[in-house]
């Protein structure tokens, strides 16, 4: 999804602030990973209160920029997150009506899952629904076309291991090949055969208000060896 310029939003939203009058205050920014310095694109941003509560959400655009509009004056902090993982704040801001504060964000997000002693499974995932509301809804995955193949060899040695993986879901639930990128991997195998899967991914795509979006995830994909079939487990 692109929410673009956002250089014009926040003209937009300083007019009508002076035509209109006081206005809710908001706050915007580009999201880049802090290694890399790449923008991060479709990345689920939330409006934090000072009880820990999303108030607000967004995406960021194809240069990773984004404006979100707080329900009031307040203290607030922005948030990024990528669901089941982790979420990274910034510092806290005193928004008055009216005012749109601006930063730079550079994100480091953990390669393991959040909480590292969960394992991603029914449990864990119900527990993040739960969370989610008519405001926001993250992707959720759905049945693929076809399941990931055992690769052959690991079967025969009959070995275990995992891929991480990070990539893009669109509005149609869709992985864009140009957005996928492997985090971690145990063998070039496994890696492979979630990289040929990548074709058959289906998803329910995010939800902003109700309309589908875009969104960055990440998926630990396990492979286990389980006599007498092996056994491929998807975390989202």
């Amino acid at each position: 999804m692109s929410r673009r310029p956002s250089v014009l939003v926040v003209a937009l939203f300083l007019l009508a602030t002076r035509v209109l009058g006081a206005q809710p205050p908001a706050e915007s920014g580009v999201a880049r990973d802090a290694k890399s310095g790449a923008p991060l694109r479709c990345l689920h941003v939330i409006l934090v209160d000072t009880a820990d509560r999303a108030v607000a959400h967004t995406v960021t655009d194809s240069a990773g920029t984004f404006v979100i509009v707080a329900p009031e004056s307040g203290i607030y902090r922005v948030g990024f997150e990528i669901f089941g993982w982790e979420r990274l704040v910034g510092p806290v801001d005193t928004l008055h009506d009216g005012e749109l504060r601006e930063r730079a964000y550079p994100l480091t997000f953990a390669v393991e899952l959040h909480g590292d002693s969960l394992t991603p499974g029914g449990d864990l995932l119900a527990a993040l629904r739960h969370r989610e509301s008519d405001a926001w809804h993250s992707a959720a995955v759905a049945t693929p076309d076809a399941a990931i193949r055992y690769p052959k060899r690991m079967a025969l040695m009959r070995l275990s291991g995992d891929v991480v993986a990070q990539y893009v879901v669109n509005e149609q639930g869709r992985v864009p090949g140009d957005s996928w990128r492997p985090l971690t991997f145990t063998n070039e195998d496994f890696l492979t055969a979630l990289r040929a899967h990548l074709p058959t991914m289906r998803y329910q795509p995010a939800r902003l208000a109700g309309h589908p979006v875009c969104e960055l995830v990440r998926n630990r994909v396990t492979f286990d060896w389980r006599s007498p079939l092996p056994l491929v487990t998807l975390f989202n």
